[in-house]
């Protein structure tokens, strides 16, 4: 305890008001600990306690969610300020207390002695899965101390970042466990308003705000004493026989060590995966490559075919459309990520402007308040090469998404002074819409003729969409047939990395990575997975390739997921 308080006031100098109410939740949440939290196992055990984190009810939710709530605009994790710009090193926020437990007196030989924090897991990005990972941890396993990185105080996962109309076939079939009850949870909100989260055919939406406020009561605060969130920028990680750690650059608070047993990373970039020297293959062909080994893919270009190309990414744009009168100046915007005078020279394809009116982001796209996701094939950034560089070289990170919202901002801003007057911005997105990264190699890989052989080798997570949806430039872009993924356990397993999980960027061919794999309903799935595998992994005291797979069967299926027998 004199370690913890001895923290605090290091973090908290000149501000005694805010380190004795972080004091008051750390002594609440050490209590928790002592008295135990119990076990959840029911769906509606698990959403009751989600409402109860909420407060949600017919009287709590009377009004709109307000500014001061977590959102794609603004975001705060465990009560910590108000996150800055992403610009630098897409890093954000106040740092977080944490109970240091030794000093390492001299890390890889750098000379830095580093504060030490032991925990058993830790989960890098708040990417979906990296949410489910924690959500289930926390559920199931409260005695497992959790370490959730991100790249700032805000939530990484697309659906608290514009991601706002649900891409999933059969919803009934392939949604449960934590994916499920934020499902739920979100269409209570809205009926508790009067509004309905559909749009005209029936097809989930929700506004980013609304999603980040339900998904932040998952992974953070005094009532989930086991999860400690972290705004922090990854510096180097291990995982050989001498030890497993990951270090990190917290904001404001400095450099850390997290020594733990397990690794869970949840990134759609594989960061954590590529730092400890796990293999990988990227783009449309399956050739192996190792950061640690110097063997890096080539840059996308015209001598390689752009074959090491990822899908194109895009910021998404939320936008107000008003049923009368004029919506706010785009060119009146202020945001530090947007230059009004950047749209000096800005040009639109007239066929895409006068096909907005009835384009999928108007009639399709339509979210609670007559809000729309911006979506578009025109709206993809059109250089491959920057979804490359987006990957590889982390520090760009910062610059390359400043850019590609100023080029998103200024196509709003060209449709309003064309003929759209009363289209506005409404939200703006902390984080780019990703869609791909590199693929760890695992213990089994999943392919494209698995997806349609509907081949089940020890699944652990679901999906259902289309067979191939592709965001780039190479044909074919979409096949429409609709295809079920029933991922394999071993996929998750990094191979010749025994404590390695990886939840997003998961084993499999390219084709098969371009189904249902890279939606946020499976990608929840696997984190789930890949939580359940670690909890079996500590109570059996088992390597995570030697875990009992229907242990971990059974207890997805204990809360909700619908894994066929294999």
């Amino acid at each position: 305890m004199r370690k913890v308080v001895s923290k605090i006031a290091r973090l908290g100098q000149g501000e005694g008001g805010m380190v004795r109410r972080l004091g008051l939740v750390i002594v609440a949440g050490l209590v928790l600990c002592l008295v135990m939290v119990p076990l959840v196992s029911s769906k509606s055990e698990a959403l009751a306690r989600s409402d109860a984190l909420l407060g949600l009810s017919a009287q709590a939710l009377v009004g709109p969610v307000s500014a001061d709530d977590p959102s794609p605009v603004q975001a705060k994790a465990n009560g910590a300020p108000t996150g800055v710009s992403a610009a630098a090193h897409e890093t954000a926020g106040g740092g977080t207390d944490a109970s240091v437990a030794e000093v390492d007196p001299d890390p890889a030989g750098v000379g830095k002695a580093l504060p030490i924090v032991d925990v058993d897991v830790v989960v890098y990005a708040t990417q979906t899965s990296g949410l489910a990972a924690v959500r289930e941890m926390a559920l199931g396993a409260p005695q497992l101390r959790v370490a959730l990185i991100s790249c700032g105080n805000l939530l990484e996962t697309p659906l608290a970042q514009g991601l706002s109309v649900e891409d999933v076939r059969n919803a009934g079939h392939v949604t449960g466990g934590f994916y499920g009850e934020w499902r739920q949870t979100v269409m209570r909100y809205y009926s508790l308003h009067g509004l309905k989260a559909a749009n005209g055919t029936g097809r989930f939406t929700y506004e980013p705000e609304v999603a980040a406020k339900i998904l932040w009561s998952y992974v953070s605060g005094s009532n989930l004493p086991n999860v400690q969130f972290y705004s922090a920028k990854l510096l180097d990680a291990h995982d050989g026989s001498d030890g497993r750690y990951v270090d990190i650059s917290v904001e404001g608070a400095g450099d850390l060590r997290l020594r733990t047993k397990y690794f869970i990373d949840a990134s759609v970039e594989a960061d954590l995966a590529r730092m400890l020297g796990a293999d990988y293959r990227i783009g449309r062909a399956e050739d192996v490559y190792n950061d640690v080994l110097g063997n890096r893919p080539a840059y996308p270009s015209s001598d390689n075919g752009w074959v090491t190309a990822p899908q194109r990414f895009s910021a998404l744009l939320t936008l107000q459309v008003y049923s009368s009168g004029k919506a706010a100046r785009v060119a009146d915007l202020r945001h530090p990520n947007y230059d009004p005078a950047s749209f000096a020279g800005t040009t639109f394809a007239a066929k895409n402007v006068a096909a907005f009116a009835n384009s999928w982001t108007m009639k399709i796209a339509v979210l609670p308040k007559n809000k729309r996701e911006l979506n578009e094939s025109w709206s993809d950034h059109p250089d491959i090469g920057w979804a490359f560089q987006w990957v590889f070289e982390p520090d760009k990170r910062g610059d390359i998404r400043k850019q590609v919202l100023q080029w998103t901002i200024n196509r709003a801003r060209y449709l309003q002074e064309n003929g759209y007057a009363r289209v506005g911005v409404a939200t703006i997105p902390q984080k780019l819409y990703v869609r791909e990264g590199p693929r760890v190699v695992g213990l089994d890989t999943y392919t494209v003729d698995d997806l349609r052989s509907v081949a089940l080798r020890q699944p652990v997570a679901v999906g259902c969409y289309c067979e191939y949806d592709r965001h780039d430039a190479f044909y074919p872009t979409h096949i429409e047939t609709t295809r079920y993924v029933y991922m394999p356990m071993e996929a998750l397993i990094a191979a010749g990395h025994p404590a390695l999980l990886v939840s997003t960027a998961v084993s499999t061919d390219s084709a098969a990575y371009c189904s249902a794999v890279r939606m946020e309903h499976c990608r929840a799935n696997m984190g789930a997975a890949a939580a359940m595998m670690v909890i079996t992994a500590a109570e059996l005291g088992v390597g995570l390739s030697e875990v009992p797979y229907e242990t971990v069967r059974s207890r997805l299926l204990d809360r909700g997921y619908q894994i066929p027998l294999s």
